[in-house]
């Protein structure tokens, strides 16, 4: 996940958009920047600090932030296939929390006639004759609303993950 991540930034130009200049000492006000004129109540108000309303933040973020993390294709190539060994041991599949209880073995392989199926109503029957439904159940079980902002921003819902079919 942590090379998915989009680069975000402020507006370099967000909290300058004001002519503003300090009014120096010896008016019994602070040295900030004041914003210049007069006729609305803008004018006199600090400017541009990160301490000032309407002002830049502290340090604004730019997008050449370290986002992304390398790693040695080697090291990469070695946790694919950690991972798909890992796949063939029962206990650490249901570790991570799947429902593996009553399939008859793992990994589970069937034959490549399942690539022609073009109904979801035969992938569920062959999912329920394999004893691999409850797995999916599961999934429907734990649909819900994500907690905190993430509602807004299109990511409405989890639920966990279901079973992982690959083909080839």
């Amino acid at each position: 996940t942590l090379n998915r991540r989009q680069p975000y930034a402020v507006s370099k130009k967000a909290g300058h958009q004001t002519s503003a200049e300090s009014w120096g000492t010896g008016r019994a006000v602070a040295r900030i920047p004041r914003v210049r004129g007069g006729g609305t109540h803008r004018s006199g108000q600090a400017a541009y600090g990160n301490m000032c309303r309407g002002g830049r933040m502290f340090a604004p973020t730019k997008i050449w932030r370290k986002w992304h993390r390398k790693i040695n294709v080697n090291q990469k190539r070695y946790a694919l296939c950690s991972a798909i060994a890992a796949s063939g041991i029962p206990s650490l599949v249901m570790s991570k929390g799947h429902m593996v209880n009553e399939i008859p073995e793992m990994p589970l392989v069937v034959s490549d006639k399942v690539q022609e199926y073009t109904k979801t109503k035969e992938a569920v029957a062959l999912l329920r004759k394999l004893r691999a439904w409850s797995d999916v159940q599961k999934v429907y079980k734990s649909r819900r609303f994500r907690a905190g902002k993430g509602k807004m921003r299109n990511r409405r819902r989890t639920a966990k993950l279901g079973p992982l079919v690959i083909y080839g």
